[in-house]
């Protein structure tokens, strides 16, 4: 669940934008590094953050970027376990797979999922290159909502399907068919206006790299099995 408590450039610089010294960065990475040990001995993130005193959850609760302090008794395992991940999410959890992360008591939206295979990951980041944050966080939205639905009370109105089947190859595949479907719509109202061409073009790259992944595991697994055929996340 936690990623080596090595922290990441990525995870260095945000805790640096939210105002860590470097020896609150380095006393943050030993909490981690203590939090993998005791998870390794199957003491649960409650239980871990229940046993920190009040500057150890101060500095949890900075690093994390929440605003109120940490109330380990009103927090979900997932909310816990996130506490404990390194600030670039790619530790994180989401236990039951609604596309929201939870950290402490915070959900956010975070696309690609946090559930995906790296491949996804890998592929926006290719797919949104070069893109401005505003940009990005409009696709993220977008896609967020095309797999997820939108969240009423905390519960997503559409049933996701498992990690396994959403970046499968069907999964995939049906996921462009509802995206340019949505965006034929969009353009029959509005034409082709900038975020109209901004989806197009990054449904184009963001399809054509999944597609490379997919069928790079495919030929991977096939070559790992005698030309078996094995599910393709579980290459990926």
């Amino acid at each position: 669940m936690i990623v080596d408590s090595s922290l990441s450039s990525e995870s260095i610089h945000l805790l640096k934008l939210r105002g860590q010294s470097d020896q609150e960065v380095s006393h943050f990475a030993d909490l981690l590094s203590d939090a993998n040990e005791k998870i390794r001995q199957d003491i649960s993130a409650k239980e871990i953050l229940s046993d920190m005193n009040p500057n150890e959850l101060a500095l949890i609760q900075a690093s994390a970027g929440l605003v109120d302090p940490i109330s380990v008794d009103a927090l979900s395992n997932e909310g816990a376990i996130n506490l404990l991940a390194q600030p670039d999410k790619k530790g994180m959890v989401d236990l039951n797979n609604d596309g929201l992360v939870e950290v402490g008591i915070a959900k956010s939206i975070v696309f690609p999922p946090v559930n995906a295979p790296e491949s996804v990951r890998v592929a926006w980041e290719e797919a949104t290159q070069g893109m401005s944050e505003k940009d990005k966080m409009v696709l993220q939205l977008h896609m967020h909502t095309t797999v997820y639905g939108v969240h009423i009370d905390g519960i997503p109105t559409k049933q996701p399907l498992s990690p396994e089947a959403q970046w499968g190859k069907n999964g995939i595949e049906q996921l462009f068919e509802q995206l340019r479907s949505a965006l034929d719509f969009s353009v029959a109202m509005d034409g082709w206006n900038r975020y109209n061409l901004l989806k197009q073009g990054f449904f184009d790259q963001f399809e054509q790299a999944l597609g490379n992944s997919v069928s790079q595991a495919g030929a991977e697994s096939e070559l790992s099995n005698g030309g078996g055929s094995e599910e393709l996340f579980a290459a990926i």
